[in-house]
């Protein structure tokens, strides 16, 4: 017999080693917590163009769709968006502002421009929503209302948005 057919024959003989199997289990969880995130982030803008007399009537202008404040809330969470005072707030309007010369405007929620926009503590003046789990869009309408003409120049004002859920 050759050392192949010898080792064959031993191989035959050894038992198979035994196959043993152990069970467990693996739990799979997640908790979908209430979150809402602001979506437009710093793009936000409200751009009244140019304007060469201010003291003759009001101007309004809204933000573009795509430019508004757009917010992502989870399904069924409610929520309330209030607009800060911006940089120069004065005691009945925002005002931008190029250097020590300002341009008074308002901030409102609906295109009538009969709902101002106000602060987070300001309840009566904040717009509420709730949550459907998809980007919910909402355009900023504002006036610059009549008023004396300032020195020329590039006016601008930073208000910030205030979300609470």
């Amino acid at each position: 017999m050759t050392n192949i057919s010898c080792l064959m024959i031993l191989a035959g003989l050894v038992p198979a080693a035994n196959a043993a199997q152990v069970n467990g289990k693996l739990q799979v969880k997640v908790n979908i917590g209430a979150a809402c995130e602001l979506k437009s982030g710093d793009k936000s803008v409200l751009d009244f163009g140019s304007l060469n007399n201010l003291n003759d009537k009001d101007h309004d202008e809204q933000t573009a769709a795509s430019t508004g404040v757009e917010i992502q809330c989870s399904k069924g969470i409610a929520y309330k968006i209030g607009l800060g005072y911006g940089l120069n707030p004065s005691n009945s309007h925002r005002q931008m502002s190029n250097g020590g010369s300002f341009v008074s405007y308002d901030l409102y929620r609906d295109s009538a421009r009969t709902l101002w926009w106000g602060r987070l503590i300001d309840t009566s003046s904040i717009l509420s929503g709730v949550g459907n789990g998809v980007i919910q869009s909402y355009p900023v309408y504002g006036r610059i209302p009549k008023q004396a003409t300032p020195a020329t120049g590039a006016y601008s004002d930073t208000v910030s948005i205030e979300v609470s859920f």
